[in-house]
């Protein structure tokens, strides 16, 4: 895939990418983005999900919240995740989740595309704590096009957004996972704070394992992060497994959602599956 850049002209205006939006910015953008992509989406989900070029000006709803869950759970502020992501702007793709009834983002994550930046996860994995040889993890995976591989480099939920039904984490990993399909890619990358890490393997089902084996370690702002590997044609089949494992209506229903797509058609995807 090409790189993008990072400043990106839109009719005659110049597009930069963006972390501390002011509310009347965010509610502006908020409110464009849901009418320009969500018509088609049957009107009785409150909360939908629209994957996002990253150079278009909505991707900045999916970095502002990034920011404001970062900062609040990490100290990572505006001027931080620019510098941490500056590289990698022109190849990210936002799925941003938005509730309907309020007009408001309520979660986003963010994959990063190979480039001649390479991928953030594995670049930070490269390095202390977790000195990975690179190299050593292309094999242990077997790995042999980087152009395969999708980096999740955020996941950020608002805090009302993260229980129950209202789990936007849900909806967002299967949109994540529906346009992976459509851009066939076979590998996912992380680096992931363990408590976040511990729902997707313990609730979801979602299969990531340490990346070439790696421990964890201290990571911008988390005590305990790991570096994690998916291979993505494994995810459905074990996701499947987990939920036929799993009790509970709340978390039957969740599950659902994310290994039967029964709600799909709360999902506006850049290219549709089978397109």
């Amino acid at each position: 895939m090409p790189t993008r850049d990072t400043d990106t002209v839109i009719g005659a205006e110049v597009f930069s990418p963006r972390y501390d939006l002011s509310d009347a910015e965010l509610e502006d953008l908020t409110v464009r983005l849901l009418a320009a992509r969500t018509r088609d989406l049957p009107e009785h989900y409150r909360l939908v999900a629209i994957e996002v070029d990253g150079r278009s000006p909505f991707s900045n709803v999916g970095r502002h919240v990034e920011r404001v869950v970062f900062e609040a759970t990490f100290g990572n502020d505006a001027a931080q995740m620019t510098d941490e992501y500056g590289a990698y702007e022109g190849t990210s793709t936002f799925f941003i989740s938005i509730d309907r009834d309020t007009g408001t983002p309520s979660g986003v994550l963010r994959i990063i595309e190979d480039s001649p930046h390479g991928l953030k996860s594995l670049n930070d994995a490269a390095q202390e704590p977790f000195n990975l040889e690179l190299d050593e993890a292309f094999r242990f995976h077997a790995i042999t096009d980087p152009t395969e591989i999708w980096d999740i480099g955020t996941v950020a939920v608002l805090p009302d957004y993260r229980r129950g039904e209202a789990a936007v984490s849900v909806q967002l990993y299967r949109a994540m996972y529906l346009s992976a399909l459509v851009h066939r890619i076979k590998h996912i990358v992380s680096i992931v704070d363990d408590r976040p890490l511990r729902k997707m393997r313990d609730f979801l089902g979602i299969p990531f394992v340490p990346l070439a084996d790696t421990p964890p370690g201290p990571y911008l702002g988390s005590k305990k992060s790991h570096a994690v590997y998916g291979y993505v044609p494994h995810f459905l089949p074990k996701a499947r497994a987990h939920r036929d494992t799993m009790r509970g209506l709340l978390v039957r229903n969740a599950l659902q959602r994310l290994v039967d797509g029964t709600e799909d058609d709360s999902i506006s995807l850049d290219v549709q599956p089978g397109a």
